[in-house]
């Protein structure tokens, strides 16, 4: 009996281990990075990755879905408040390509592979890898380096952010 008990208790142990790890690995690949990035500026930019994106704007936005799998959340601001804080996000109806011109308020990207568009004056902060490409007038930073926009490209993610 007590021989069957721990049979039981070890293959339960298995079992949990292999859910935890698959659970893991999925989110790992579909949503999260290692790498940070923050940004604020006036300009265009571009980033191509995987991971969450944040952002504050006023301008232009267009996002592309490689994966079909990003989930896009919006909030625009009423014209009387000018911070833009309070913008409630709700999730956009998936497609493949979302357009939004002159778009005054927060958003939301997450997914494994999408590129984001943005050209006005912004805001935004981005977990998880990829490239991104800042040209106007403005500041950026990571977890380790920081710099101006003036035509910047960057790799963030795996390794550390590097200036190309």
């Amino acid at each position: 009996m007590r021989n069957r008990v721990l049979v039981v208790l070890a293959a339960v142990a298995v079992l949990m281990t292999v859910a935890v790890a698959a659970q893991a690995q999925e989110t790992d690949a579909s949503v999260e990075g290692k790498g940070y990035i923050w940004a604020k500026g006036s300009g265009m930019a571009i980033l191509d990755g995987r991971g969450r994106v944040h952002m504050a704007i006023d301008g232009d936005v267009v996002i592309y879905d490689y994966a079909g799998d990003a989930v896009v959340k919006i909030g625009a601001v009423p014209e009387e408040e000018p911070d833009g804080e309070g913008a409630r996000l709700q999730e956009v109806s998936p497609t493949t390509t979302y357009t939004f011109d002159n778009f005054r308020g927060r958003m939301q990207v997450v997914g494994s592979d999408f590129r984001i568009e943005a050209e006005g004056d912004m805001k935004f902060r981005g977990h998880g890898e990829g490239v991104v490409e800042l040209d106007g007038r403005g500041w950026w930073k990571t977890l380790r380096k920081r710099g101006t926009w003036s035509g910047t490209v960057l790799q963030f993610g795996d390794a550390e952010a590097e200036e190309r």
